[in-house]
């Protein structure tokens, strides 16, 4: 492993976060999901909508939970978990706001240009995330503000350039839409944070690594 690649999976380590912080975010998840239970009713399937907004919460509530202040590597989850909650919640409230004003059979076309736009950003920030490790962004010594900089920059460049094309147009439905493209901006940029997720995993398997190098030398 690289002195880079180490430096990227040992950046933020150093931190943490006190149960407070955690009791704080799942008591105001808990009334953003209220609230997202009034745009569920607009959905093609309310019941199944309902369902699901239920399911991650629970999920996010149970797989962040800590009695005990969390740092090390259980930072990375905490941070992963919450920011995949939130990109799966808002890229949810998006695609329903921007059903709502299409017809039903173009429903498929949209739902996979969705999916292939989706698998075009998490590759575009593995690339990106790959240049920063090479040119040592990651590195303790650096400002965190750096690191996913260009990504922000990118997405709010076209956030306002949204903002210009629907202003011109201003109507229910360009209000709408744009509502489900702020969404979609917004679950975009969770994904950045979800990225915690490859780190603790990646942490978990140099670790073992080290543990196995470590006893064949003794033996």
């Amino acid at each position: 492993m690289t002195k880079q690649t180490k430096n990227f999976l040992l950046y933020g380590i150093e931190a943490h976060i006190k149960p407070k912080e955690i009791y704080k975010l799942d008591v105001a998840m808990l009334f953003f999901i209220f609230g997202l239970f009034f745009l569920a009713e607009a959905s093609p399937a309310p019941v199944f909508s309902k369902i699901f907004l239920v399911l991650v919460y629970l999920g996010m509530v149970i797989l962040s939970f800590s009695r005990t202040e969390v740092t090390g590597k259980k930072v990375f989850w905490i941070y992963g978990i919450q920011s995949l909650g939130f990109s799966l919640l808002f890229c949810w409230a998006g695609t329903i706001l921007m059903l709502t004003t299409l017809e039903e059979k173009f429903y498929p076309g949209y739902l996979a240009a969705l999916v292939l736009l989706y698998i075009l950003v998490i590759a575009l920030y593995i690339l990106l995330t790959l240049a920063l490790i090479k040119k040592d962004v990651y590195n303790p010594s650096t400002s965190k503000k750096m690191a996913g900089g260009w990504c922000v920059t990118v997405f709010v460049i076209l956030g306002i350039s949204a903002a210009k094309i629907l202003s011109a147009q201003a109507g229910y439905t360009a209000t709408i839409r744009f509502a489900s493209l702020s969404s979609y901006f917004i679950s975009l940029l969770c994904i950045l944070g979800a990225f915690h997720l490859v780190k603790y995993f990646m942490i978990k398997k140099w670790e073992k690594t080290d543990n196995n190098k470590r006893k064949d030398i003794r033996v």
